[in-house]
């Protein structure tokens, strides 16, 4: 079949199409006709050697969706012809941290699709079904693929982490990314003021179109004066940090007092300082974000099939030009989500 297999890390040409055997599901797994697999930006980060977990040779992508065309000893509940897209990553649906909903917590099974388990850079791949969700019939397949990372984040970090209510200022660092434009439309339809974070000025128009009530461009990353001043000295109740080390202490500045940060990005692998006296002093909360539940991409694909929420895709493009999509994520000339297809 063929695959773009990462052989040495590095730059984006390290990403080479190569003709690989075909898969075979194990026990536990399918295996999935890729249709569609979206471009990430922790695709870039993985690419580059920065994810411990990882092993060339590697087919990356966590981002994928296609339909069931062989099935493994002892699955159920799946049959030949269904429709699939990927979680990030597994759990196992019965440690504690499962039973109680966080299965983005599991630690018994936390295998990664791109980087444990071969992903969706490829025209077939094996898929186990404990990270696997149900495609709505009709959804286009490269917004089935993008749905989970994308939109499903965007409900972890806005709801499930984030606790955004009506009324609430919300900040989105990073907002023009595949993330971030999910971000703007559900904090907007949840009911909340969206300030959205742009360093080029040729992205605000998508940003506005999602539906962000003010947009701010910092090509220097100096935004927190800037939202102070747009709400009236106070700052933003709650903030998604989607750009990370880069972005954090800003942010953090541009917090109102009690407000909520909620970390789900780290574009550049970096430390940050923090202030401790800062967090004490206004009583702000620190929150992580990782990865979408079953129950939220489900919720994911209601939003996205409602056309409550609209999916960003900037471009389809063939699986053989993962280099060039990886070149354009870096070089920040995206919006939305870039998507792969492969020929069949």
């Amino acid at each position: 079949m063929q695959a773009v297999v990462l052989r040495a890390f590095g730059e984006p040409e390290n990403l080479k199409p190569e003709v690989v055997p075909d898969p075979t599901p194990d026990r536990g797994e399918v295996l999935l006709r890729v249709e569609a697999c979206g471009v990430c930006f922790h695709d870039v980060i993985n690419r580059r050697g920065n994810l411990p977990r990882t092993r060339v040779p590697a087919i990356l992508g966590h981002e994928a969706a296609g339909e069931v065309v062989a099935l493994g000893e002892g699955v159920d509940g799946w049959a030949v012809g269904d429709r699939a897209a990927t979680l990030q990553r597994l759990s196992c649906g019965e440690c504690s941290y499962c039973q109680a909903g966080r299965r983005s917590l599991c630690k018994r099974d936390a295998r990664f699709f791109g980087e444990e388990i071969p992903g969706g850079y490829a025209a077939y791949m094996t898929a186990p079904v404990a990270g696997l969700g149900r495609v709505p019939h009709g959804l286009p397949w490269e917004v089935a693929a993008t749905t989970c990372c994308t939109t499903g984040t965007a409900v972890h970090c806005v709801r499930t982490r984030g606790r955004v209510t009506a009324g609430e200022t919300v900040l989105i660092t990073g907002a023009t990314g595949g993330v971030g434009l999910q971000a703007v439309q559900l904090a907007r339809h949840d009911g909340a003021r969206v300030l959205a974070v742009t360093s080029s000025e040729e992205k605000t128009s998508a940003l506005r179109a999602a539906g962000a009530h003010e947009v701010i461009v910092a090509p220097d990353l100096r935004f927190a004066p800037e939202v102070r001043r747009r709400t009236g000295g106070d700052g933003a109740q709650v903030a998604i940090e989607i750009v990370g080390s880069l972005t954090f202490a800003e942010t953090l500045r541009a917090l109102a007092p009690g407000g909520r940060l909620v970390v789900v990005g780290n574009l550049k692998t970096a430390s940050v300082e923090l202030n401790p006296g800062l967090v004490i002093v206004k009583e702000l909360e620190i929150l992580g974000a990782y990865a979408t539940t079953f129950s939220e991409l489900e919720e994911a694909f209601r939003l996205v099939a409602s056309n409550t929420i609209r999916p960003w895709v900037s471009e389809v493009l063939p699986l053989s030009d993962a280099a060039r999509a990886h070149d354009r994520l870096e070089k920040r000339r995206v919006a939305g989500r870039l998507v792969l297809a492969p020929a069949h």
